[in-house]
């Protein structure tokens, strides 16, 4: 996974006490008994007044003589409590010195990631942590937290509390929380929510060995009370418990208002080029009823067909701003706007570009992600060039031209004079981020349309056949809570999950109205959980996720930021689902009946022969096969399974719970 930008920004090296004045004799010994109070410094020698500049002697007079009389006095005293001048040196070459202990990791901008010690949930806190974030790693017991995080060994992840590099100067920040879903005292605890900023829910019923011998749901922590019950309850108490941000922010990072700001900005028309195009910035006029500037000229088509305006070089970071807000009263006119990187100062000819659209008389709000700024070079778009990095911004520039890409021509340019008022300045904002990602399940919306119609649940695929204990009825519930919350949110629905790598790495897909099926591994469904937390593009949006396992596709490259963006951009937003042809979301239903015990058998027949367990050896299983691309179990990420039958002996009972269970969501 490429790097994620880490929006934690804190010092942690220790400033040395400064030396404010220079003596002729020697340090000895430095000694500090606590942080409170103050170093306590014996020297050998006393200060000569002709080393005391004569300045400083003409401005402190007095009081300066009577500060250094002072300090002679109080070296004195200390060199003769400890024995004298040699001793005393004697002694401190010979000392350990100790140093202070390191300050504790600051706990800011944290990911409160709940399940984290579940086979996708350790894998999520390892891949926030490489991004650089601070997670607080929540599970209900701190011994299975230590085990499983910190612990070296098949599954283990060997992380370590605290900082994650030993020279405390990069990657991320782990701290344990004993926290239970289930239990609102647990959730509200003093101290649990320091710092924390987002949560990641990858809670689910927790499955494995029972105490009296075969498998089956652990300490009644089913689907039901896990999930549809806890995730809700969750969601009920955050506003007591987590600042909701949802709402973008802008800031002004180039005032243009006074003469002075704008001289910074050049002229770059095409008169560079022999053309007879003209323009100028200038202050707002009074009777524009805003502070500003106006940008203004003639557009002359013949000898070139642009006006231009750049500033001088600015070494401006944005790197933790998500693009450029502009707000504009324009013509109705297609403008550009310029970014020149600092690897770009001597490229002439390369700089990033976005278009923006104006309404004529009408004030526009205009918000132009990084990710729309398309490399140019020689007016060509070079698709080897890097996506633009916000850190390095060297230049910023406006155009009008009557190209937009690739000499392909602006449909909203006219020639002739053109005006465009600027409020303000420049600004960079900041967009909402998911504070809510929850891993939900490929199957659930289809589920809950089908509702109690034995006839289609028949005909769909395993999982929704089955659907162990009425599990995605509760997915399907909690899923309503996270929505319901208020909160920005991204819920993903994974399809199959296992975790073999094999074949990799894959692009993944995504897709909405839960209609995809197949596979993924949890490393992947980690990576993307890790990736929509930190990306605004995520938000709002419920989407089913698999591997693409297509020849193309596969075996070439892994995923890499661009092919996120890329992946949550083709998604609508849940309350927009109708502009790409969805309905809206279903209604939650009550699970259904179980299914009888024979048609049990002859689901799970279908579940391990779909994933390659066994050859179809009945009739019935034969029959009723899964349409093509099922993928490994059908559909989706299940956690709970019915309890198996008595069975011939334990390891039949284990196989026949593991093919009845897509996917463990906690082991």
């Amino acid at each position: 996974m490429q790097a994620l930008t880490s929006r934690r920004g804190v010092s942690r090296t220790n400033a040395p006490i400064p030396a404010t004045t220079r003596t002729t004799g020697k340090l000895v010994a430095i000694s500090q008994s606590g942080s409170s109070r103050r170093p306590r410094i014996a020297c050998a020698a006393t200060l000569g007044l002709d080393q005391i500049p004569i300045e400083a002697l003409a401005a402190g007079g007095v009081a300066l003589a009577g500060i250094i009389g002072a300090i002679t006095v109080q070296m004195q005293q200390q060199s003769q409590a400890s024995g004298g001048d040699a001793a005393l040196a004697n002694a401190a070459d010979g000392a350990e010195v100790v140093p202070p202990p390191p300050p504790p990791p600051p706990r800011e901008n944290a990911v409160l990631v709940l399940g984290a010690t579940g086979r996708l949930g350790r894998r999520v806190v390892a891949k926030l942590l490489a991004a650089g974030r601070t997670v607080v790693a929540g599970s209900r017991t701190l011994d299975k937290a230590r085990d499983v995080l910190l612990g070296s060994g098949e599954g283990r992840m060997g992380l370590r509390e605290g900082f994650q590099d030993i020279d405390r100067s990069s990657g991320g920040i782990l701290f344990l929380e004993q926290v239970d879903i289930t239990n609102p005292e647990s959730l509200t605890r003093p101290g649990l929510w320091e710092g924390v900023q987002q949560v990641v829910l990858t809670v689910g019923t927790v499955f494995g060995p029972l105490p009296e011998g075969g498998f089956g749901v652990l300490d009644g922590m089913t689907s039901e009370r896990v999930e549809a019950e806890g995730i809700s309850s969750l969601v009920s108490l955050l506003p007591k418990l987590l600042p909701k941000k949802a709402t973008r922010t802008s800031n002004l990072v180039l005032p243009m208002h006074t003469a002075e700001q704008l001289d910074m900005w050049q002229k770059l028309d095409d008169v560079i080029m022999g053309g007879a195009s003209n323009s100028g910035l200038e202050v707002a006029p009074e009777g524009a009823g805003v502070m500003g500037a106006v940008w203004r000229g003639n557009l002359v088509v013949e000898g070139g067909g642009f006006c231009g305006t750049r500033t001088r070089k600015l070494d401006l970071n944005l790197g933790d701003q998500d693009g450029v807000h502009l707000r504009l009263l324009g013509d109705g006119q297609t403008f550009k706007l310029n970014i020149k990187t600092i690897d770009q100062e001597d490229i002439p000819e390369s700089t990033y570009q976005a278009t923006f659209d104006t309404v004529a008389g009408q004030w526009t709000d205009v918000y132009l992600p990084w990710h729309n700024f398309v490399p140019v070079k020689r007016a060509q778009s070079d698709p080897d060039d890097p996506p633009l990095d916000p850190s390095r911004i060297s230049k910023l520039g406006l155009v009008l031209s009557r190209f937009e890409f690739n000499k392909l021509p602006n449909q909203d340019y006219k020639p002739g004079p053109f005006e465009l008022l600027i409020e303000g300045g420049i600004r960079a904002y900041q967009d909402v981020r998911p504070q809510l990602v929850m891993i939900s399940s490929a199957g659930v919306e289809r589920n809950a349309i089908i509702g109690d119609d034995a006839v289609r649940r028949a005909a769909d695929i395993p999982i929704v056949q089955l659907n162990p204990n009425g599990t995605l009825n509760h997915k399907y519930t909690a899923e309503i809570a996270v929505r319901s919350s208020g909160y920005p949110y991204s819920v993903v629905r994974s399809t199959g999950m296992i975790d073999s790598s094999e074949g990799g790495p894959y692009l993944l897909q995504a897709d909405q109205g839960d209609e995809i099926v197949g596979q993924i591994s949890r490393d992947e469904v980690a990576e993307c959980l890790a990736m929509a937390i930190n990306m605004p593009e995520a938000t709002g949006k419920t989407f089913e996720l698999r591997r693409n396992e297509a020849a193309e596709s596969k075996g070439k490259r892994p995923m890499g930021q661009k092919d996120y963006v890329r992946l949550f951009l083709k998604l609508a937003l849940d309350k927009q689902r109708w502009r790409v042809g969805l309905r809206p979301m279903p209604k939650a239903v009550p699970p259904p009946a179980p299914v009888s015990e024979e048609r049990r058998k002859e689901i799970v027949a279908q579940v391990a022969v779909i994933r390659g367990q066994q050859q179809p050896t009945t009739t019935a299983a034969a029959t009723v096969q899964p349409r093509a691309g099922d993928g490994a179990n059908g559909s989706t990420v299940i956690s709970a399974t019915s309890p198996p039958p008595p069975a011939a002996d334990a390891e039949t009972a284990k196989q026949e719970v593991k093919a009845t269970k897509a996917v463990e969501v906690r082991a």
